[in-house]
């Protein structure tokens, strides 16, 4: 297998993901309110992962957010930067 290959036996993420494709708004206070458009990449039961240019996004900071579909409040859990772009996964809160 090539470092680019993906081996689905290998992934360990306990939830099943689905991709799902629109865009996400993404807000929070800093102290100035933010607002962000974003792509979402992905969804699951607990969370979802989007694509934006918003650096700022760090892991631990709660953040509102407003899809179609559905809306809420959620935790930054990681964001990855690669060539100026963005990706972060998100954690709804209840």
């Amino acid at each position: 297998m090539t470092p680019m290959e993906f081996d689905p036996i290998d992934d360990r993420r306990s939830e099943k993901r689905s991709p799902y494709f629109g865009l996400v708004e993404i807000s929070f206070e800093d102290p100035t309110p933010v607002i962000i458009q974003a792509e979402l990449i992905e969804v699951s039961g607990r969370g979802f992962r989007a694509s934006h240019h918003e650096k700022a996004l760090a892991p631990g900071l709660q953040v509102d957010f407003k899809s179609a579909k559905s809306s809420g409040r959620a935790c930054v859990i990681w964001t990855h930067v690669l060539e100026g772009r963005c990706n972060s996964g998100f954690l709804v809160l209840p």
